[in-house]
């Protein structure tokens, strides 16, 4: 790479504080020594990126608490939430270039922006569930008082039978206590009757005493009879009903235990959902919390965005460009030498392939001659045949090749196999 400047103090030392924020920022340190106009815009988008993976640890750390109610469980998800969304923003930040088209800047950033909002208000959730933890606890409160009230609605209309069994020992106990006070009744007036304090006023056992008497006896009778027919009814009810109370008391209890144990993140997020739709105040400020950190998430792209085109994006420009140049370079050289070593294996195939077309036409050539010499042989003896036969041929005259065919095809019908075996030999020595 050609030398950037000509003075060697031009170029920014830094410490290693700066240096880590320029990281942050997801600059070339290299490149960015050599621009130090720049270097507080990055460092400053760098603090920013930074901060917010802390804001992201302790928002984290936070809901997790809420959820596990233990410290290091949530210390060590909250760190490692923190560094999830402070490599998210750094390559959001890293990612960003530069052009010299505004409109191609603008739709480059805006996924990235929509993805700093969508983190910006996931970090905020728990940042505003701890700020207004005092006012989500009291509509807990409330919350909870309405669903217990709501669980022992349902748990009447569900053991309604407890009711209609106490009605009903009700009125048994009614009947037999009016049948009681009409039996005290007549016995204190056969009493007075015979002490002659009442009625009469006539001491002793008369007429009238008797006749008190024996009303004092039929209603004794009565009261006597109404128990002995309502009792089992009433004693199979109080059996019932504590069997039924204890039912509903251990559903209850189950049902109290769960709706207070309901504090969990999700709840909390209920509740202060309540909180906003209730109380316009909770509403303006969790709003204003969001927006906070919808800014300081979208900040750093919005600088990039609203920042001039610097030195340093000319020089990461032709540091890309020749990086870009060098891997086309590479590639080129890479390709050609592979063509080349497929122009070689293919002109090595093509000269085995000539070395075997060759070796083939030698042989076809051997081939052929071999069998001119096994047909002029076979036309000597022919030839010699049809001389020895001294006249005895088909037409008697003159030997014809016919004859020579004939006496082969009754040899080879009598000797096949000499035929066979005389044939590969033949063609043995041939090839």
């Amino acid at each position: 790479m050609t030398e950037l400047v000509s003075n060697e103090k031009d170029i920014w030392k830094g410490n290693a504080i700066g240096r880590f924020f320029l990281w942050c920022s997801g600059a070339r340190i290299y490149l960015l020594r050599h621009c130090p106009t720049e270097i507080n815009v990055y460092m400053g988008i760098g603090i920013i990126v930074f901060l917010t993976g802390i804001l992201a640890a302790i928002s984290g750390s936070y809901a997790i608490y809420t959820v596990f109610e233990s410290v290091p469980t949530a210390v060590a998800t909250g760190i490692f939430w923190g560094v999830i969304i402070f490599f998210l923003d750094w390559y959001l930040v890293a990612s960003l270039r530069k052009d010299k088209t505004w409109w191609k800047e603008i739709v480059m950033a805006l996924p990235r922006v929509i993805l700093s909002i969508f983190i910006a208000y996931v970090v905020a959730t728990p940042i505003k569930m701890r700020l207004f933890k005092q006012e989500i606890e009291s509509r807990m409160a409330l919350t909870q008082l309405e669903k217990r009230q709501q669980a022992e609605t349902i748990l009447s209309s569900e053991f309604s039978e407890i009711e209609r069994l106490k009605i009903q020992n009700d009125s048994i106990q009614k009947q037999i206590e009016r049948a009681r006070q009409r039996r005290d009744h007549l016995f204190k007036l056969f009493i007075a009757e015979a002490e002659g304090t009442g009625g009469t006023g006539v001491a002793g056992k008369g007429s009238v005493y008797r006749e008190k008497k024996a009303e004092y006896d039929r209603a004794q009778q009565e009261l006597d009879e109404l128990k002995n027919r309502l009792y089992p009814t009433f004693e199979q009810n109080q059996v019932r009903i504590q069997y039924l109370q204890s039912e509903r008391d251990r559903v209850l209890t189950s049902n109290q235990m769960i709706i207070t144990r309901t504090k969990g993140f999700l709840s909390q997020y209920h509740n202060l959902t309540l909180l906003r739709e209730e109380d316009s105040a909770v509403d303006g400020i969790s709003l204003f919390i969001t927006l906070l950190f919808i800014i300081i998430e979208t900040s750093p792209i919005i600088v990039k965005l609203l920042t001039n085109r610097g030195p340093y994006d000319d020089l990461l420009a032709l540091e890309q460009l020749r990086t870009s140049a060098e891997a086309k370079k590479s590639y080129t050289s890479i390709r050609n030498q592979l063509l080349r070593e497929l122009d070689l294996e293919h002109e090595m195939i093509q000269a085995e392939m000539s070395i075997h077309q060759e070796s083939s036409r030698d042989a076809i050539a051997k081939l052929a001659a071999a069998q001119r010499e096994i047909n002029e042989a076979r036309i000597q003896k022919w030839k010699e045949y049809q001389m020895g036969l001294n006249g005895k041929t088909t037409n008697g005259e003159m030997p014809v090749l016919i004859d020579f065919v004939r006496k082969f095809i009754e040899e080879k019908e009598n000797s096949p196999k000499i035929a066979n075996q005389k044939s590969q030999e033949e063609f043995s020595e041939t090839t």
